[in-house]
């Protein structure tokens, strides 16, 4: 795997600008970032979970057929609820609907469900009707909570996400000690990626805001890397018996494994989401529509 956030990164030049010219580059590609992420993420926690790899993300057309699936079910919800052709939509009716579609059809992607994205959209549509609007809230808009304190939220949040893998099965290694290492190859990547992504100039706050995007999904990224492994290694030695299941423990590293691909996964995720960047971050309507250009490779 041979993307390099940081070689990525060089490219994003802002030493000849005066200083709100600075502060509105950084702000747009905090928010292009932070975008890419939200709207990708469950779609390459989906693609871990699956036999897919990250070759056949970072070569092939696979994220953008996952991607392009996604969009159309916003799209369609979007139209369905606004009373427009579909033709007629902008990315401003489409910003509320695109994270749901994507975590839709990451769903029917890793349980291999067929997707009928029409259908789909007619069943959101109605679920839509019968939602009562006052459910529409934020329960920490109004806590003024501090960045620090919505930062340790999210790290909670990663860490309840994680649990639950770890509840079901922890390679023998004892449940405490396998989830520590996760929580913290988690935590460490997502601030190691947010500095990446945003440069060494980038402001503390930016830093948390993008280190807690980045944690989200990692999080969800991380539980696919760790469910798939388990499954496997539950599969491999189910019928053995236990002295040869000691002997296999014994001569391989599972967990090690997992944080290999995790850590792949990740690279592809933050490779992808500065490409984007380059693009979005130039063009105000794309911060709405986040494409989805492909990165280039530094091998």
């Amino acid at each position: 795997m041979g993307l390099n956030l940081n070689g990525l990164n060089k490219g994003r030049r802002t030493d000849d600008l005066d200083d709100p010219q600075r502060e509105e580059a950084a702000f747009r590609t905090k928010v292009a970032l932070q975008q890419f992420m939200n709207l990708n993420g469950p779609l390459f926690a989906a693609l871990a979970r699956t036999r897919a790899t990250v070759n056949d993300v970072v070569g092939g057309d696979l994220l953008k057929l996952v991607a392009s699936q996604a969009m159309r079910l916003a799209a369609l919800v979007a139209a369905k609820t606004t009373g427009k052709d579909i033709k007629e939509v902008t990315a401003a009716d489409l910003r509320p609907f695109r994270s749901a579609a994507a975590s839709y059809v990451a769903s029917c992607w890793q349980s291999n469900r067929p997707l009928n994205v029409e259908r789909a959209a007619a069943e959101i549509v109605g679920a839509l009707d019968l939602a009562d609007k006052s459910w529409d809230h934020d329960p920490y808009l109004d806590d003024r909570m501090s960045n620090h304190a919505s930062l340790m939220i999210t790290a909670a949040n990663a860490a309840t996400t994680l649990a639950s893998s770890v509840e079901k099965y922890d390679f023998r290694m004892g449940r405490a000690e396998v989830l520590s290492r996760l929580v913290a190859a988690t935590a460490e990547a997502a601030a190691r990626t947010a500095r990446e992504m945003l440069g060494d100039n980038a402001s503390d706050s930016d830093l948390r805001n993008v280190t807690q995007t980045a944690a989200r999904n990692f999080a969800s990224i991380m539980e696919s890397c760790y469910e798939r492994k388990a499954r496997d290694v539950v599969n491999r030695l189910k019928s053995l018996p236990e002295e040869e299941k000691i002997a296999w423990y014994a001569s391989h590293d599972p967990l090690g494994e997992v944080l290999a691909a995790f850590r792949e996964w990740t690279l592809c995720l933050g490779g992808f989401a500065i490409a984007a960047t380059r693009e979005m971050a130039g063009r105000k309507d794309d911060l709405s529509s986040g494409s989805s250009p492909e990165p280039r490779r530094n091998d």
